[in-house]
């Protein structure tokens, strides 16, 4: 059944209700089972107060199966993947608690791939979703006091999504989003929160805003449960002075905890703190260059009490003809204190894949536009890390468009 109302003014909405039977003859070999599956769904887009207020909300929830997952990962051209390999043990085997999410192109050899099993679980899942803006200078027109100006000069924006898949009984109230379920009946979590105000934003001379993130996950594999969550602060700031000068300020804070069931030896829980500076130089549309710098403190709240210092000093150089092509240069010295081996999943994360000491990143790529239908692209990176050969990591590609 679905329906959907459009007459309402500004508050348009769609309802789709979905009943499945499942029958099953002569099937052998399999686990399942006749059930019976149900799937709701609700989409809402209200715009209030000539524009001040407009949002999407979207709910969807249903009851039916899900098969537990394995996951393994194939090796792939270097840049093509997503996942990086270490070998911490040193058995020169490939096992899964080995692999981690490459931060350099040229680590990035392999992908993951995810594999259904025959065994089965009866689940619950909801699903919400809520995008939402509010700008007050939406409501104000031509001529504005003082304070319309100042108001208008704000802007909030929320973006939300709820994702469970529950097990246990199809109660009433395990269909909300926002229910709190025990550890044992909840079996995946998707949940992220991200809220940001603005302050002259669209402004060319000055702006700031604020972002709190909130993103917490929750899998089931083959292995045991994986929980990975982050909790951020971040405040930027802007402000640009003379006729091509810019300053930028970042401040931020975050927690990032995993934990595995299965792989304990992975778990972590990393505080941080980082600041960065930078200072731009723009005389044209067609030129840019810039510097800055950045201070990271990062502590994991573990055993072992890792800490890390890490201090970035880098430089990029753009430079963009319209139409015609763009060429951009970049180089980062990033200098590392940390206090314990290099060689675990902890250190990886913290460190971002570098080694203690003095470590150099540099990148560049160049885009051409052939013709109206044909582009170039040329782009080189490299990394250096104390105690390691260089690594270079080049790439060419061509694009036609019809």
């Amino acid at each position: 059944m679905q329906a959907s109302v459009n007459s309402i003014k500004n508050n348009p909405f769609s309802v789709l209700v979905t009943w499945r039977e499942l029958k099953l003859r002569n099937v052998v070999g399999t686990s399942l089972k006749p059930d019976n599956t149900l799937l709701n769904r609700i989409e809402y887009n209200p715009r209030y107060f000539k524009g001040l207020v407009t949002a999407n909300v979207f709910y969807e929830t249903g009851y039916g199966l899900e098969n537990r997952r394995e996951f393994h990962y194939i090796e792939v051209a270097p840049g093509q993947g997503q996942y990086t390999w270490n070998d911490y043990n040193g058995n020169g085997i490939r096992e899964l608690n080995e692999f981690e999410v490459g931060q350099y192109a040229d680590q990035l050899r392999f992908v993951r791939v995810f594999t259904p099993t025959n065994e089965y679980v009866k689940v619950l899942q909801n699903q919400m979703s809520l995008a939402m803006n509010i700008r007050p200078a939406a409501m104000f027109a031509g001529e504005q006091t003082p304070f319309q100006t100042f108001v208008s000069r704000w802007a909030l924006q929320t973006v939300m999504r709820h994702d469970n898949r529950l097990s246990g009984e199809s109660r009433l109230d395990n269909y909300s989003p926002f229910v709190l379920v025990p550890d044992s009946q909840l079996l995946a979590r998707n949940n992220n929160i991200r809220q940001s105000v603005f302050f002259n934003q669209t402004s060319a001379v000055f702006g700031a805003d604020y972002t709190y993130i909130k993103n917490r996950s929750r899998q089931l594999l083959t292995n045991g449960i994986e929980n990975r969550d982050l909790f951020s602060h971040e405040v930027k700031a802007r402000y640009n002075f003379l006729r091509a000068w810019s300053v930028q300020f970042t401040g931020l804070l975050s927690e990032k905890t995993f934990s595995s069931e299965f792989f304990r030896q992975r778990n972590f829980f990393i505080l941080s703190s980082e600041s960065e500076q930078q200072l731009a130089y723009q005389p044209s549309s067609t030129f840019r260059i810039s510097t800055r710098y950045r201070y990271a403190e990062r502590f994991n709240r573990g055993e072992d009490a890792q800490r890390a210092y890490i201090s970035t000093y880098g430089g990029e150089i753009r430079y963009n003809e319209s139409e015609k092509g763009s060429l951009t240069g970049r180089g980062d010295m990033i200098m590392i204190i940390y206090n314990d081996d290099l060689n675990s999943p902890v250190a990886y994360e913290m460190l971002n894949g570098l080694r203690t000491g003095k470590n150099f990143t540099w990148e560049l790529s160049y885009q051409r536009n052939l013709s109206n239908h044909l582009q170039v692209s040329v782009t080189y990176s490299g990394r250096q890390s104390p105690g390691t050969p260089v690594v270079h990591l080049g790439g060419a590609q061509v694009r036609a468009f019809f």
